[in-house]
């Protein structure tokens, strides 16, 4: 391997002592535009906006290479043993970098696992709504400890980004009138068939983001949500609490307060 690709593993000697290690992020730049280790520093401040959250979790390796048909995590991992994400940006859209890498993060947190797709619509909601938080909380982070120095310039951007997603939602106006559990009922069936519908995700992570900033340390729970297999045709109540029973104790509270946002 390259010295300067050895340089790329990051590790948490790029952290501060107080902070957690981060995820071991591996950049192949080919097809970027953009150097390794700037795409390294976007990733890897994503990252750490979650894992702080979650002290003591196990993280997996992660490679990220150049996709061209929309971001994904594949299930298969390479010869390396680690898990492949592809991103499908370019250049120095760091936004997008960071917006696509922290939805793909979410489903390596919560235990990312094939299987029925009847409730999948809920992960897609929960790293719908890991990219927004990621981005606000980067902006609050870079005004003051960027990657780099002249990247706090760059802070506003970031969280213009998920302001402007936010704020363009399908579904935003209809979903704010509603709540979430009207709204998760009157669209149950569109959920269950089609669920990387991404307006419809984005409405449910308009409820989850608020949330989650409310209290980040309920990130830590969606480690278990694909603690076991989802059985074929599981009803989402019963999906929940199949969660809640996965979770330690500790964490308990904060599936049920997601229980709650839905109305059971």
């Amino acid at each position: 391997m390259r010295i300067a690709a050895l340089i790329l593993w990051l590790s948490a000697a790029l952290l501060s002592a107080a902070e957690p290690a981060p995820h071991a992020i591996r950049i192949v730049a080919d097809g970027f535009e953009a150097s390794e280790r700037d795409i390294a520093k976007v990733c890897l401040s994503a990252a750490s906006e979650l894992q702080k959250w979650s002290p003591g979790l196990p993280f997996e390796n992660v490679v990220v290479v150049k996709g061209t048909k929309g971001p994904i995590t594949l299930f298969k991992r390479n010869d390396q043993k680690e898990i492949v994400v592809r991103l499908d940006t370019r250049k120095t859209f760091w936004s997008q970098y960071a917006y696509q890498f922290a939805h793909e993060l979410g489903h390596i947190h919560c235990g990312f696992r094939d299987g029925p797709p009847e409730n999948l619509w809920f992960e897609e909601s929960v790293c719908e709504t890991a990219s927004l938080f990621c981005l606000r909380a980067m902006a609050a982070t870079w005004k003051t400890n960027p990657p780099y120095p002249h990247w706090a310039s760059y802070a506003p951007s970031l969280r213009g980004y998920a302001d402007d997603i936010n704020a363009k939602r399908t579904y935003k106006a209809e979903a704010e009138q509603k709540g979430l559990p009207k709204f998760y009922r009157d669209h149950e069936a569109e959920f269950r068939a089609t669920p990387t519908d991404r307006e419809l995700n984005g409405a449910v992570a308009l409820f989850l983001l608020k949330y989650l900033e409310e209290k980040p340390t309920r990130w830590a729970a969606f480690r278990w949500l694909n603690a076991t297999a989802r059985p074929k045709d599981e009803s989402f109540k019963d999906y929940l609490q199949r969660w809640e029973q996965n979770t330690p104790a500790e964490h308990k509270d904060s599936v049920r307060g997601i229980q709650k946002l839905f109305g059971f």
